[in-house]
């Protein structure tokens, strides 16, 4: 097929309503902007305050996730004497792991519509001890609720390292520019 051919086609509500899609796509591009600014703030709390030096991303670039917020717990507990302000570290790591948790929550789990019902549905499955499956309904609000603890965490991070708060999306005056 051409571009202009795939351009063309109709997906439209598929495989989820576009809505779901929509916040879907939020979750993720907000999840990978989190992950992107912890690396660059591992960078910084390490030393390495050239943005272009390519030490700190070689560093942590295939660490996982885990491994990337007990780095940063490890630097900002071993800088806190010298740095106070970095002391709120607990909270900032517990709101990145709460907006992990329901990144995962969407992002690892399928969901589908189920048309008797007239609602998308996510199964739900662990394996850790007990084998577990369960199904739910996901609301719009449910996949927003989960971009906007990203947002946050983000925020919180920002903060932490960067010594400057800013309101949410939600909550900044039209023409914001930050």
């Amino acid at each position: 097929m051409t571009e202009d051919q795939i351009r063309k086609l109709k997906f439209d509500g598929w495989p989820l309503p576009d809505d779901y899609l929509t916040e879907l796509g939020r979750i993720t591009s907000l999840w990978e902007c989190l992950d992107t600014f912890l690396e660059i703030c591992l960078g910084k709390l390490a030393g390495f305050n050239d943005s272009n030096d390519p030490i700190p991303f070689i560093l942590v670039a295939h660490t996982n996730f885990p491994q990337r917020l007990d780095t940063l717990g490890a630097l900002c507990e071993h800088l806190t004497s010298t740095f106070p302000e970095l002391a709120g570290y607990p909270q900032v790591i517990s709101s990145i792991k709460a907006a992990q948790k329901l990144r995962n929550k969407f992002v690892h789990n399928g969901m589908c519509f189920d048309e008797d019902k007239g609602e998308v549905r996510m199964g739900l499955g662990s394996a850790r001890g007990t084998l577990k499956f369960s199904s739910e309904a996901v609301k719009v609000t449910d996949l927003r609720k989960a971009s906007m603890a990203i947002h946050q965490a983000n925020l919180d991070l920002y903060s932490l390292v960067l010594k400057r708060k800013m309101p949410p999306r939600w909550e900044r005056p039209d023409g914001w520019k930050g």
